[in-house]
């Protein structure tokens, strides 16, 4: 009977020696990292508005010893109480920024909030829903305040979703190093972002967020990192039924899982068969961290116990990604049937084959997304192979020459500057990043129509000048400058008032105001968006998108202008008549900024 004891306790102590060494060969291996990461909304959206979520995630942060990125929104460095929380962690913390949109962060960068709507709705909250010059208002107004109050720009970044170029912009100006985004979901939250290496870590392609960088000359060297990684297996599908299979304590939780759910997930995102392995954990600091903050302390304790796990803040982990992976990965494998290559992603199983192709934008990398849905899917990426060259230029370089042998030289100046007044947004117009790209009208046959339009206007300029010698034809295009004023002009009737001026920007107003009887008062103020939004003006975006109106009636308007009242103007006395052309000429080049400086307004 001993006998028979001791060699069943032989057995099992043998399974169980062996089963703990197969769990410390797949946990104990070199650069397994887990990247803690607390977004910090403004606490008008907590739940419990009291400063206790703040101090129960970090005292839990702290408990463990562990490191942590604490994202913070622009409202939240106006408020002097967290601000002053904050300054309390040690010096193990990074503080970053999370790139959502709220309405003071928009007016305070000079740009109109799009009212009317909830403040997470994709279009209002992501940087994606405002055009590039606004884009880069907001950003620079995030990133500005933020350094006043911490003395730095902050390395890392986040927001559910990054648009291209606002990552490029922010790598360029200010050396970010990480961005995280969601993990892939398709319909979640009005958000559907699809397509990314499934969880894992990549260098983005330039062009696309979601590609992986396959050469060294489109790689953004810049580490994404993901929120909510999912089940390899259970979280593919439509709907937070499917996404909700992930590390978030609140989403496993609300299926039914707890945390030795999360400690199999754990286990898969740092396997041992890749390089390098990593996780992303966290939670909504006010927001989800109230009802699971036992669970948070669950998942902290369990990575606590993990031999030779890096518990690092965003921008250590691009460090030491960049030392594993100096140039970029070219291969993961998660799970047992997920396989991420830099030029696509399978997964058999699933049915899941996405091809990568770099140089290929979204849509939104050009224009603003003004859509309720955000559509982020490699899947359904329009892809075309587009080649341009701005052959317009060529032409332009060859009536300089044309003309200077004839000694018209004036003429060529006064042409190229008719040419950018009134075409410029149609020059602007290009292929790029698998889009056609217009400033202006959609033109079908864009380089023929570029080469017309240039042989054209010089073609008018010197009829004019031979049909009208005594024609002032510096005119023609110094009268573009009447359009920035018409451009600038405002009028709306609020609050019992009339009001009539200019827009000094997007929410500047600065004009008069009038009303019965006839009382009249300077006025140089803010409006708000609302306000700013609706005030009346010369919609010359109705011209510039139309096709006619703007190749033919555009520029004709002008040309019969000058006609019509340029002798009027030659006859005027000498001293009169500089004033007035110094006058347009200032507003000519204002007016020739804005065209240089445009967004572009649609792509195809």
């Amino acid at each position: 009977m001993i006998k028979l004891f001791l060699g069943i306790f032989i057995f099992v102590s043998f399974l169980f020696l062996n089963t703990f060494s197969a769990l410390a060969q797949e946990i104990n291996c070199n650069d397994r990292y887990a990247t803690i990461v607390n977004p910090i909304r403004s606490r008008n959206l907590w739940i419990d508005k009291s400063l206790e979520p703040l101090r129960d995630q970090y005292e839990l942060v702290n408990k463990y010893n562990f490191p942590a990125t604490w994202l913070i929104q622009f409202d939240v460095l106006k408020d002097k109480e967290v601000l002053d929380e904050i300054r309390k962690f040690d010096v193990n913390q990074e503080m970053s920024v999370l790139l959502e949109v709220s309405e003071k962060l928009s007016e305070q960068a000079r740009v109109v909030y799009p009212h009317g709507t909830y403040w997470y709705n994709p279009k209002v909250v992501f940087l994606s829903g405002y055009p590039q010059s606004d884009r880069i208002k907001i950003i620079d107004k995030l990133f500005d305040d933020f350094k006043k109050e911490f003395g730095y720009y902050p390395k890392s970044v986040g927001a559910w979703w990054i648009d291209s170029y606002a990552l490029k912009y922010m790598r360029n100006k200010y050396g970010i190093t990480t961005a995280m985004i969601v993990a892939d979901q398709k319909t979640t939250d009005n958000y559907g972002v699809w397509g990314q290496w499934w969880g894992v870590p990549y260098y983005p392609d330039k062009d696309n967020i979601l590609t992986p960088a396959s050469n060294l000359e489109n790689k953004e060297n810049i580490v994404v990192i993901q929120w909510a990684q999912r089940d390899p297996s259970l979280a593919y599908g439509e709907g937070p039924i499917y996404s909700n299979y992930s590390l978030q304590a609140n989403d496993y939780i609300r299926q039914g899982k707890d945390t030795e759910y999360f400690a199999d997930l754990v286990n898969v995102y740092l396997d041992c068969k890749n390089p390098l392995g990593q996780i992303t954990i966290g939670l909504e600091t006010g927001i989800e961290s109230v009802g699971y903050i036992d669970e948070y302390d669950n998942q902290l304790k369990y990575l606590s116990q993990i031999q030779d796990l890096k518990a690092v803040t965003m921008n250590q982990f691009a460090e030491d990604f960049s030392r594993v992976f100096p140039q970029f990965p070219e291969q993961f494998l998660l799970g047992s049937n997920w396989d991420l290559k830099n030029d696509m992603r399978i997964n058999e199983k699933l049915g899941d084959k996405i091809k990568y192709q770099q140089n290929i934008a979204f849509k939104d990398y050009f224009t603003a997304d003004k859509n309720d849905f955000l559509d982020r899917n490699l899947e359904n990426l329009n892809q075309k192979n587009l080649t341009y060259f701005p052959w317009f230029m060529f032409l332009i370089f060859v009536a300089g020459f044309v003309f200077r042998f004839k000694k018209l030289f004036n003429l060529w100046v006064i042409g190229t500057l008719f040419l950018a007044a009134s075409f410029g947004l149609v020059l602007k117009s290009n292929y790029q990043m698998g889009w056609e790209v217009f400033y202006g009208p959609v033109i079908p046959y864009l380089m023929v129509v570029q080469i017309i339009i240039i042989m054209v206007s010089y073609t008018i300029i010197w009829f004019l000048h031979r049909k009208f010698p005594n024609l002032l034809l510096w005119l023609i295009p110094l009268s573009f400058g009447f359009d920035f004023i018409i451009k600038a002009l405002r009028f709306s009737y609020f609050e019992n008032k009339y009001y009539f001026g200019f827009a000094g920007d997007a929410l500047r107003f600065i004009g008069i105001s009038f009303s019965k009887p006839f009382n009249i008062e300077f006025v140089n103020k803010d409006f708000s968006s609302v306000i700013s939004a609706s005030l009346l003006r010369f919609d010359f975006s109705k011209i510039w998108d139309n096709l006619y109106l703007s190749l033919i009636a555009y520029p004709l308007i002008h040309i019969i202008f000058v006609i019509l009242f340029g002798y009027l103007i030659h006859r005027l006395p000498v001293k009169f008549r500089k004033l007035i052309l110094a006058i347009l000429t200032l507003f000519t080049m204002l007016f020739l900024i804005d065209i240089f400086q445009a967004d572009p307004r649609l792509v195809q």
